[in-house]
């Protein structure tokens, strides 16, 4: 099980927590590769916020680090996995497409 919240990453499993960063993760998500994903503040710079993936191989090892994707100043809310493997995450700005290359950015304009 995955836990995130004010005080980071965290796994429990056979009765023991184990941290992963101490960075707030607001989101989680687990692909089909077995991949964790994370949204959650970055560490380096104030009011912006980072994707993040925790790679397949099996955790925990002796250091874990993230690949950080994307870092932004929106907030990014939700993360999924598309059919084709494409995550998807929404933000204060829209909805965003990572197909494990580029980003497409998603948005209404109508009422613009």
């Amino acid at each position: 099980m995955w836990l995130g919240g004010n005080n980071g990453l965290w796994r429990y499993e056979s009765g023991t927590f184990t941290n992963f960063t101490a960075n707030f993760v607001g989101y989680i998500y687990e692909d089909k590769k077995g991949s964790i994903w994370t949204s959650s503040e970055d560490s380096k710079v104030t009011h912006k916020w980072a994707l993040s993936r925790y790679d397949e191989k099996p955790l925990p090892v002796e250091e874990v680090t993230a690949t950080q994707i994307l870092i932004k100043e929106d907030m990014f809310f939700g993360i999924m996995e598309d059919r084709e493997g494409g995550i998807w995450l929404g933000t204060l700005n829209g909805v965003v497409r990572y197909d494990g290359e580029t980003f497409n950015y998603f948005r209404d304009t109508s009422n613009k």
